[in-house]
C-alpha cells in the first residue's frame, strides 16, 4: 500500500500517543489508528516501538544541535546579550513545535532506573559541540553541564510542559505568561552567562 508521507505520519502520531498515554502505556495499534495507516506498515518502517522513540529523539537532538550551531562561536557575554532575542525568535518556535516530544523526553528522563536519561545526552552533546569551537578562554565542562541543565534545560522543559495548564489555573494571559517567563529566564540563566563564568575567565587571563 502506497501511503504518502507514511513514515512522517507514523512519527507524528507516535509523539501524540506517547504524550497522551505515556510511552509505556501506548501501543502500536493506537499509533496506527492515529496515523491512519495499517499496523503492518509501521513494522515496515520501524522494528519496534523502541525504535520509533529512538528515531524521534535522534531527530530532536539533530535539529537542536543545528539550531545552537548557528551561535556556537559566541562567548559568554555575547550569549547573555543575545539570549532574549534568541529565545523569542528561535528556541520558542522550536520548543512549541516539539512540546509533546519534550513531555515524552522529560518523563523518560525522570525514570529512576534510567542510567542514560535523554536530557543528559542532549546537554552532553551541546557542551561537546560548544567545546569544539568556543571563543571563551577556558571552559569548565562540568560547570557548563550543570549550569545549562539546571538553569536552562529543566526550567525550559517545565515551561513548555506546564504553560497551558499554568495559564488556565492561575488565570493569566499566555502572552503575559511568556513575557514574564522570558524576563525571569534572562535574570537567572542569562545572569550565569553574563557574570560568573566571564569573571572567572577574566581572572584566569590576568594571572
Amino acid at each position: 500500500m502506497n501511503i504518502p508521507n507514511a513514515r512522517e505520519r507514523i512519527l507524528n502520531a507516535a509523539v501524540k500517543i506517547f504524550a497522551e498515554r505515556s510511552y509505556e502505556g501506548s501501543r502500536i495499534d493506537e499509533i496506527a489508528k492515529e496515523a491512519q495507516v495499517p499496523k503492518s506498515l509501521i513494522y515496515y518502517h520501524f522494528k519496534s516501538k523502541e525504535e520509533i522513540l529512538q528515531v524521534l529523539i535522534d531527530n530532536f537532538i539533530k535539529e537542536y544541535m543545528s539550531l545552537i550551531s548557528e551561535n556556537i562561536e559566541e562567548d559568554q557575554q555575547e550569549k547573555a546579550q543575545e539570549l532574549p532575542g534568541r529565545m523569542k525568535d528561535m528556541y520558542y518556535e522550536f520548543g512549541m513545535k516539539n512540546a509533546d516530544l519534550v513531555r515524552v523526553i522529560l518523563i523518560d528522563s525522570l525514570k529512576k532506573s534510567n542510567e542514560k536519561p535523554v536530557l543528559f545526552q542532549i546537554v552532553e552533546a551541546m557542551i561537546a559541540k560548544e567545546a569544539e569551537n568556543t571563543k571563551d578562554f577556558d571552559i569548565n565542562v562540568q560547570e557548563r553541564r550543570i549550569a545549562e541543565f539546571f538553569t536552562s534545560f529543566i526550567p525550559n522543559y517545565a515551561y513548555l510542559c506546564f504553560a497551558d495548564s499554568w495559564t488556565e489555573y492561575f488565570n493569566i494571559e499566555r502572552q503575559q505568561f511568556d513575557q514574564l517567563y522570558l524576563e525571569v529566564y534572562e535574570e537567572t540563566h542569562g545572569a550565569y552567562h553574563k557574570n560568573y563564568p566571564y569573571q572567572k575567565m577574566k581572572e584566569s587571563k590576568q594571572k
